[in-house]
Order: C-alpha cells, then structure tokens, then sequence
C-alpha cells in the first residue's frame, strides 16, 4: 500500500508514506481528475478482485511531494462507491472518472462514469469487445482508443477500436 515517487532530476524513488492506501492492491487503475486522484479495482493480497475506489485531492499528493513526505499528518483517502465491476480499466485524464470492460464471473463490455456529487457510477454504454482491463487512452477530448484486454480462458484479444464519447 506504500505511494512512492520517482525523482527524475537525481533518478531516485522515494516513498510517501503519508499517502499510503486504505488497503494493499495491484494491477489496480489510477486517474487524475478534476482535482483528484482516484485509485482502485484491481487484486488484493489475497489475489481476489475488489471492487473498492477511493480518491485523494491532487493538492495532498503535491503537498506530500515538495515537502518530501515532510508533512504532519498522513492523509485520509476517501472512499467512495465500489465499482460495479472487476477488472476494470480507468480512462487517464478525464473530466470525470470512467471505468471501461470488466471481468467479473465472465468478460464484459461496460462503460460506467462516476458522479462526484452523485456519489455514484453510472452505466453510459459499451465497448465492442467484452473484456477486463482493456487498455484505454484519450485520443481528444471526447476520443477514446480502446486496445487488448483479458477476454477469461488466460486468453487475451488484440481488438482496438476508437470510440466517440460525450462527457
């Protein structure tokens, strides 16, 4: 669950500790938007999906890191609604989080958006390939390339599509 930063002026990693997680994850998704560092999904210590999403204001981690984790208290993550779905893949750099795919009991094609104010993930269409942690990158602000993800079976598909979206 530690946070750590690359310093790439002397190369060298450091960790945050006040900015540690709530709970230990990997191959998790992380995002930065509207002022905010989400963070979730992905597998616990336990190697079992969680569905968990927390969110951190971006101003903490900036504090964190010119003051060189120097701070005097840690930070609180807020918790905010689980994610309908596992093995989802977060869209970096967006106006509101997006959540794309999803592997729970079999692949899926989802495309959920969380609502801040809300407090919750809403379903706003689908990919065409049903698949869990495909790869999304934005293209412009409403072009989404979408690449690759797990389709179950340890198998995986070289499917891409560029998909059009207004958030």
């Amino acid at each position: 669950s530690t946070v750590e930063v690359l310093n790439t002026e002397s190369k060298q990693w450091y960790s945050l500790n006040s900015l540690q997680l709530p709970e230990p994850i990997y191959l998790c998704g992380m995002t930065i938007s509207s002022g905010y560092v989400y963070i979730g999904g992905g597998l616990n210590t336990a190697e079992k999906p969680t569905k968990s999403y927390w969110r951190l204001p971006w101003s903490a981690v900036q504090q964190s890191v010119q003051s060189r984790d120097n701070i005097s208290s840690p930070v609180t993550w807020e918790k905010i609604a689980d994610s309908p779905l596992n093995g989802s893949s977060l869209l970096p750099n967006s106006k509101l989080p997006v959540l794309f795919g999803g592997a729970d009991d079999k692949a899926r094609s989802d495309i959920f958006v969380y609502d801040p104010t809300q407090k919750r993930w809403t379903a706003v269409g689908n990919i065409s390939t049903e698949c869990g942690r495909p790869c999304v990158v934005p293209i412009n602000s409403n072009v989404v390339f979408v690449c690759g993800g797990f389709i179950g079976n340890n198998c995986c598909t070289n499917k891409t599509e560029l998909l059009t979206m207004c958030l």
